[in-house]
This record gives C-alpha cells, structure tokens and sequence, in this order.
C-alpha cells in the first residue's frame, strides 16, 4: 500500500495483540467545509474535531449507509451537525455545521448537553441511536463514552484540530479498541491474562504519547505514524477509506419539504414572489417561484 498522508482512514491491528484501531486525517475535505462558514476559531475547532470523530466512526459501517452525529449544548455552539456518507464506491463523503448561541460572549465553546450518533445503513440494517453527555467541554471524552456504552469495548482516543500559520486546517485522530469476541465466555477474558492487560496498558501509554504535531504533520504518512508509535510490536494496516466533502442538498428534495407547507405559510416566506432556501452545510442558496409552488 503506498504511503497515505491525508483525506483517508486506515484501519490496523497491533501485530500478536487483540488490540485493533483506526488513524484519520482530514485535510482538504475539511477546509473545504470550514471555508464556507465564518465561525470563530475555537467552534471551527470543534466542529473538525466532531467531523474527523463522524468520519472514523462511519468509516467502520460494514454496509452503505449515513452516520450523523449531533451535538446540543448551553454554550457558544447551541448545535453542530456533522455526517458521513457511503458514496456506494468506497468513498466517505463528510459535511458539517454549527449554529451559534445568540450571545456567545463569556460561555464555553461547548458548554453542558450531549451528543447522538445515529448510523442508518438502509433498509436492510436496523437503524442505532446511542446518546451520551458532553463530558468537561471535550468531544474527545464524549466520544469514549459513546464507544464504552454502545460497543462495551475499552477505548482509546487521541484527537486534534488545528490551523497552521498559512490558516490552512487539518484534523486528525487515532482509536485503539480491544477485539470483540464472540461469545460471552471470550468477552469475560479480555484482559484474563497478564499479557493482555500488559499490552493494552502498552499500546494505551504509546498512545497517549502522540503530539499534535505528529497527529496534524500532513507530511508524515499514517504509516510512518502508527510506526512510530507501536515499532515494536509491530503493527498491521488495511484497506483504507479515501474521504471528501460534498452535500446531498437539491431542489427536488427542498420542493418536498415547501410541498407540506400551507400556501399562507408559503406566501409568509417569500419575497417579491421567490422562496430562498439556504443549505446550512454548503450554504448554496435554492430558489423556487411562489407561483410555480401553488399552482
């Protein structure tokens, strides 16, 4: 596999471990969507940190399908949106937006709420929703939260968002999990042996010694990173998920939504005989004729 620097997922496994994990990077696809908006620093921070945790949570779908991610708080974002789409040919599409507290000054970024991740993978696939607390302002101990209710797998996140001196940004993060077993017996004897529990301790400390710059370095492949960090055991890459940015908004699905308003309610929204409908994720404005919606 040629070396991967940015706009992917890896997923890898510690060689001899039942350790397994993931390494994202984000870097066109995000300031492609953080261009479109004008949100202060610390909220375009956050939002490429909830887009790079939706992006490596929906990139472990084994099936076509949409993760989406939100976010509700009491602090300066009163919500965030973020989602993930298969594009049926291997490609994860992710977008994402925020909405602003109407007087931000002197609160949190993220302040007390909770986050829910819903992944729909068709008709076929029961749809899951699992809802946790926004935990100390921090998506990243949130999103451990997410992993150790809903899977019941010990985790561990690194997580980083940040812009350079050119303005240019970058998110990235790497997940490490315990394998799942497959029976109730194997589960009890995760960490059974000294061994075990001696590797995941391991891989836990090798992690959590990742700096930024490693993590954000989009001159440093995610092999040569994972390398870096777990060398001596040795570690194992597979099949990567290539990410971009695209919206799934259109006129057809926006006719459906004025389709079940009122023709008062649609008179109420128009101006001089147009109706504007601003995407929030692309910000692409959608006009529609009064006169062709009523008739």
């Amino acid at each position: 596999m040629p070396p991967i620097y940015t706009d992917s997922c890896l997923a890898f496994q510690i060689e001899g471990q039942d350790i397994k994990g993931r390494i994202i990077r984000l870097d066109k696809s995000l300031n492609e969507v953080l261009g479109k908006h004008n949100y202060p620093e610390a909220v375009s921070r956050d939002l490429g940190q909830a887009m790079t945790i939706s992006a490596l949570l929906g990139s472990m779908m084994k099936f076509d399908g949409i993760l989406t991610l939100q976010l509700k708080s009491d602090g300066a974002v009163k919500s965030l949106v973020s989602d993930y789409a298969t594009d049926g040919k291997g490609t994860g599409v992710v977008r994402g937006y925020c909405g602003l507290n109407e007087a931000p000054d002197g609160l949190p970024t993220l302040g007390n709420g909770q986050m829910m991740i819903t992944m729909d993978q068709g008709q076929y696939m029961e749809r899951y929703q699992g809802i946790v607390a926004l935990k100390n302002n921090s998506l990243k101990a949130s999103a451990e939260e997410y992993f150790h209710t809903s899977e019941q797998l010990p985790t561990h996140l690194m997580i980083d968002c940040a812009r350079d001196a050119a303005g240019k940004w970058c998110g990235a993060a790497i997940m490490i999990q315990h394998l799942a077993r497959n029976t109730q017996a194997e589960a009890a004897r995760v960490h059974e042996s000294d061994d075990a529990e001696d590797q995941w301790n391991t891989a836990s400390i090798l992690l959590g010694s990742v700096k930024s710059e490693e993590l954000l370095d989009t001159t440093l492949s995610l092999q040569d990173l994972l390398l870096r960090l777990f060398h001596e055991s040795g570690v194992r890459v597979f099949t990567n998920t290539e990410l971009t940015t695209g919206c799934r908004c259109s006129d057809k699905k926006l006719r459906t939504v004025l389709a079940s308003f009122k023709t008062e309610e649609l008179h109420d929204i128009a101006e001089e005989g147009v109706i504007t409908m601003t995407c929030e994720f692309c910000k692409t404005d959608h006009k529609f004729e009064l006169k062709k919606l009523i008739n």
